[in-house]
Order: C-alpha cells, then structure tokens, then sequence
C-alpha cells in the first residue's frame, strides 16, 4: 500500500487504509462532486464495467470531507482512529468479509485537499500513480469495486479549506454462508444460514435445493440480514442451494448460490476387454460417491481402437461422464487399429508467431486416420484434406490461386491422451501455430454442459482511447445445442453486424472467427471463450477485432486493431411477468457517453411491465429503449445534445449483472451504453 504523502500548501493522498462518518445518504450532488463524478466515468481508461452512484457510500464520501474540514486534520485514520473500510460498515454497507475488521484499514478511498478546482484535483489524482490505479480501477481488484460516492466540503477557517473524497466498493450481494461453497455435507436435511445486506431492503429470505431430481419446493428462512432454516431434497452427489431476497412485494432483490456434496457412497466396476486402459483411478472395483459426476476416459493401447462402453451405460464415446449411482458395472472394449484415440472433432484459433490471434482451424479424423478440414485467415477459407502416419503426423500443402501453396502440418497423439490435435501453418516466409481440441459432446450419450442462449459484451480495449477505436461495447447473442454446437450472432461496436458457428470443445473453450458483414478487406473478428461460471459471468475471453482500412467510411476511415475483453452470461428467459432485468418497481439508469458527446448523460428511465423504458423526464435526449424478454436485445434511440439528430442504440442485457450493456453510433464516433437498475 501507498503511504500518504503531502505536497505543501496543496495535498493528496490514497486511502488504501481508510476510516469512518457517516451522513445523510441519498443528496444529489454537488456541482463539484459532480464533476468528479463525470471524471471518472467518462475516462477512456476507466477499468470498470460499469459504475453505480451508490447513496450509503456517497453518503460516507461527503460526511468524510465535510469531518476533515470541521475537525481540520486530513488523512485516511480519522482522529478516532477509524479509517474507511470501518466507516462503510458502520453506514450499513456489507463489504467482503475477507477484507477483514482492522478498523484502520481501507481499500477503498482516495482522497485530496487544497485543490480549489475540480479539474486541479482531478489531475492530481490522474499525476499520482496509486491514486489513478484506484479511480481508474486500473487493477482487477479495484475494477470489481463498481459502486462510488463523492464528497467535496468547503471550510474557510480550515488548514486546506477544500477537502475532496472518492470512495468506491463491490456491490452488496446475498450471502450464504452454510453450507459452504465446495464443503460436503453427511446429513439429508442440513442446517442452512447466510445473511443479506442490512440497507438492502429485504423483507424475507427463500431458500431451495437444485440438483439431478429436480428443484425442491421454496421454503422461507428465519430472519432476513442474518437467516436461516433446514434444507431439504437432496440428493447424493453436488447440489446447489439458491437464496433469494425479497422486498414487500415478493420482488427479488438478490440472489445467490452454493454447490456443495451430499456424500452417500457405493460401488463402481470398470473392467476393460482388449488392449487398453481406463482412467487408472477407477480401474477395477472401487467406492465412490453416489451423484458425483464421474469423468472415465478409455485409452487404447498402441495398434488398438476404442469400440465402444458396454453394461450400464452403452455408448461410443471414448469420454464417458456419469453421475454415479451404486452398482454401476461398465466395461471398455478395444479392438486393433492405431487411429481411434484421436477420431474426431477439433476445432481451435490460428496464431502468429507474435501470439496475436489470427485465424481459426477446423479438424475432422476418422477412424481410419483420414482426416478433412478447413482454415480461415484473412478473411478467406482454404480445405484440405489428408492422411496421418503411425506416428501421427501428416503435412498437406493447400494450393492457392496464383500458383501459391500454404504448407499445414498435424501431430495427433494417438493414444489419446491430450484430447487435442497441434500443428504449424506455413504461408511464405510467415508461420503460424495452432493447438486444436476436441470435442466430443453428443446430444445422447455426452451432452454438453453448455447448452443453453447466452448473451456476450465484447468490451472496448482498455489500450485503445479516445477517438482512435470505438469506447462503446459490441454484443452478440450464443445458443449452444446438446451436441456442443454454437451459432454466434451480434454487432461490433461500431454497429457492423458478424456472425460465427463453432462447437464447445471438451476443455469448455469455444473458437470464434469472423469475417463482419460489409467490412473493409482485411477485417477479421478472432478469439477463444471459455464457458466457466463465476459471480458475474458464465463466459470470458478475449477477442482479436481487425478493421480495414475504408477512406469513405465516416467512422474510424483508418481502420485499427484492437483486443477485447469480453463477459457472457446465461440468459433464461423469464415467465410469470418478471422482467429481464431485476428493478424497484422499474426504476433504472440509463448511461450515455463518448461518441460525440460533450459529456456523459446519465438518464432516469422507467421499465414498464411491456419492457419499454421511457424517461422519468421527458425531453432532450428524448430517450427511448425497447427489451427484448426472449433475446435480451435492448434497441432504442435518443437525439444528440444540441440538435435534432436522432442516433439508434443498441445492447443487451447480461442477467447475472443484472445490466445491458452497448453502444450508439454518434457523428464520427461510437459511445458507450449502458443500463442498470438505479440504487
């Protein structure tokens, strides 16, 4: 952490280890803090997704500034010795229980002093590396801090008289705290407990048990900010308990999950007929944990194939997963032919020797070691087709137009082991490296876990400011079918429409490449998503877009190369006349900024029940915003500041952020979007 430090007569210092107030929340603010605000919002390179103007913690924010003016100190520890983190706790805010109790401490808050200007403070903030790493959240850990409050006071009879706080922190979810996360559980009916956000408004807490049988019955805890009950319907293996907290009204404030294990044991046979092995940890005769997922491979040996499982499961897969149930008997049978381990699909991302992701490669082996495929970089598609060798190597030259060859060569592992397919692209004097992996899902035997729609945010590239590159976010919308299959659809964020269809490999990734609609030559959308489910996500990666370069196109004419950052959820769509977006009796924010904007419009909407948002006031930028509940697209439109332009917008809603997130096309530039329920 960064020591406070003071420069004479004006001063500044981080909040790493914070302290304690607490005033009114809820005031509108200040011009000044204002200002701030906008600041930090409006940066290019600001780090957060999205940002929420949280009333407890603006609240503290104002009372901070206002307590170092009247009692004429300055610094994070407050003459009670209490710093911000303690402070935050004390207005009511739920902040992350790892943080710990110090009352000193503070990982949350910047503060200044003897700056009499906004923009002198801003840019002192923005001069000072550990404070611009905070505002800007410019790490992981203050990104993930989306909600802020700013406090400006102002004390002639001070040391410094202008006294300037900005603090931010993570949102305040429900908690579960039994049974833990991962934790395993002996007893049908366990104790659970958790608690909620004390200024969250819950009214009740329900509670339910997810698992192989189905979704046991809703069942109301005992207390809301600490509750409790007894958890019933388990079944053996993982289950999920889903809290959720209600307001009044029966509305769900917020939700949360814990997976843990109802350990109930028995037994497994796995016998193997031929020459091959099974994954050696279930070889034989073993107990294991009834409902547990049980993952065996069947690898043959040198001059054998995999022919298939038999018993009391029948299924072709050399990757057989199962929920395991007692008695279970399971035989592997192998027959001779060197080939098998490595038949078929494979799908994965071409790469330059720099690493820069650059095209995409599709692989299908037979049983027989023939194989057929195809290539697509620079915005064209090549096939090949060819045969392994006994060691499992092949090398095939496509020819080209022109006379002009590209060279392709494969390393299958024929024992089957690595589950992928690597190799090497030769065009010219150019290489690019390649490691494709399999997927095997199968709608009957093996279905992919991924099944389902999903909506992605592809993210401006954090490097790339100002006018050079578009600020807003491009989305797109995944449906995933049982047999692994995606079908990739959306718009960059400059409004150019792509599209892309691929399979979810066994390692959960997913190959995307893209040639966007009407794009100029040499444009190219490339990068792997990896479906794993976190707090806020059920998909990450990273996405290579390449625009040409088009002197007539009134938008960057001179094209560039970005790399997005880019979050996906599931989205379920809802019934029963709840909204895709979880609101207040409809109340939400929608943000506008860059994009030919002079400054960032933070607008008041209403979501009614026919999921239209109109203005709270109507007038400039006469706002207007249309849901889709079976997609979660959100369109509207609203007119520039100072005109009669009208620019469309565009979006869509990641569920477990419970946000949209897009982009407007303004005169020469693209802007950011954003809409999330207003705290």
């Amino acid at each position: 952490m960064t020591r406070p430090f003071i420069q004479r007569p004006l001063f500044l210092v981080l909040v790493v280890f914070l302290g304690s107030l607490v005033s009114s929340p809820g005031q509108a603010l200040v011009p000044q803090e204002q200002a701030i605000a906008t600041f930090m919002a409006t940066n290019p390179g600001q780090g957060r997704p999205y940002m929420v103007l949280d009333p407890v913690i603006e609240g503290v924010a104002r009372a901070r500034a206002k307590d170092m003016a009247v009692r004429n100190y300055f610094g994070h520890v407050n003459p009670d010795g209490v710093a911000a983190n303690y402070l935050l706790r004390q207005a009511g805010y739920q902040l992350p229980a790892w943080w710990g109790t110090d009352p000193t401490a503070n990982y949350v808050e910047s503060i200044a002093a003897g700056y009499a200007s906004p923009s002198d403070t801003w840019t002192a903030w923005m001069n000072s590396p550990p404070h611009k790493t905070h505002l800007l959240g410019e790490n992981s850990f203050f990104a993930s801090e989306t909600h802020y409050g700013v406090g400006y006071y102002y004390d002639p009879n001070s040391t410094y008289k202008y006294y300037w706080v900005v603090i931010t922190a993570p949102p305040q979810p429900i908690a579960i705290t039994s049974p833990a996360r991962g934790s395993q559980v002996l007893s049908a009916t366990p104790p659970v407990a958790g608690t909620t956000d004390p200024a969250g408004g819950a009214a009740t807490v329900q509670f339910c048990i997810e698992n192989t049988s189905g979704t046991s019955a809703w069942q109301t805890a005992t207390g809301t900010s600490s509750w409790s009950g007894t958890a019933t319907g388990l079944a053996p293996g993982r289950n999920a308990l889903v809290a959720e907290s209600l307001d009044g009204s029966g509305n769900v404030l917020a939700s949360a999950t814990s997976v843990f294990t109802y350990l109930v044991q028995g037994t497994l046979t796995v016998t193997v007929s031929g020459s091959g092995a099974v994954t050696a940890a279930y070889a034989g005769v073993t107990t294991q944990d009834v409902g547990e997922p049980i993952t065996l491979r069947a690898v043959p040996a040198k001059g054998s194939i995999f022919t298939g499982w038999t018993g009391s499961i029948v299924s072709g897969s050399a990757v057989l997963t199962f929920q395991m149930v007692d008695g279970f008997d399971l035989q592997a049978n192998f027959e001779p032919n060197p080939f098998g381990p490595v038949s078929g699909a494979y799908y994965g991302i071409l790469s330059s020797g720099s690493g820069d992701e650059s095209g995409l490669v599709r692989i299908a082996v037979s049983s027989g070691g023939l194989f057929t495929g195809r290539v697509f970089i620079s915005g064209e598609a090549y096939s090949f087709t060819g045969a392994l060798d006994a060691s499992g190597s092949a090398t095939v030259n496509i020819r080209l137009p022109g006379g002009r060859a590209l060279t392709l060569s494969l390393q299958a592992d024929l024992t089957g082991g690595s589950g992928a397919i690597t190799g090497t692209l030769l065009d010219g004097d150019e290489s690019f490296e390649f490691t494709v992996n399999e997927s095997s899902y199968n709608p009957l035997t093996n279905a992919a876990p991924q099944v389902g729609r999903y909506t992605l945010v592809l993210t401006p590239d954090p490097a790339m400011t100002g006018s050079s590159a578009p600020q807003g976010n491009g989305f797109a919308a995944i449906l995933v079918n049982a047999a692994g299959g995606a079908i990739v659809s959306g718009r960059l964020a400059d409004g150019t429409p792509f599209s892309a269809v691929g399979r979810v490999a066994n390692d959960g990734t997913l190959a995307i490449y893209s040639v966007p609609s009407g794009a100029p030559a040499g444009s190219s959308l490339t990068g792997l998503l990896t479906f794993r489910s976190t707090d806020v996500s059920d998909l990450d990666g990273t996405l290579a877009w390449t625009k040409g370069v088009n002197g007539r196109d009134p938008f960057y004419p001179s094209g560039f190369a970005v790399q997005m950052p880019s979050v996906g959820s599931l989205f379920v769509r809802p019934t029963g006349g709840v909204q895709p977006m979880e609101t207040t009796s409809g109340a939400a924010t929608a943000m506008l900024g860059a994009g030919n904007l002079p400054q960032q419009l933070n607008i008041p909407v209403v979501i009614n029940r026919t999921d239209r948002a109109t203005m709270v006031t109507p007038g400039q930028p006469n706002l207007t915003l249309g849901i889709n509940p079976v997609t979660g697209a959100v369109t509207g439109r609203f007119q520039m500041p100072d005109g009669n332009l009208t620019r469309p917008v565009a979006g869509v809603i990641l569920q477990k952020q419970n946000s949209a997130f897009g982009f407007f096309r303004g005169v020469s530039q693209c802007g950011i979007f954003s809409l999330a329920p207003s705290s």
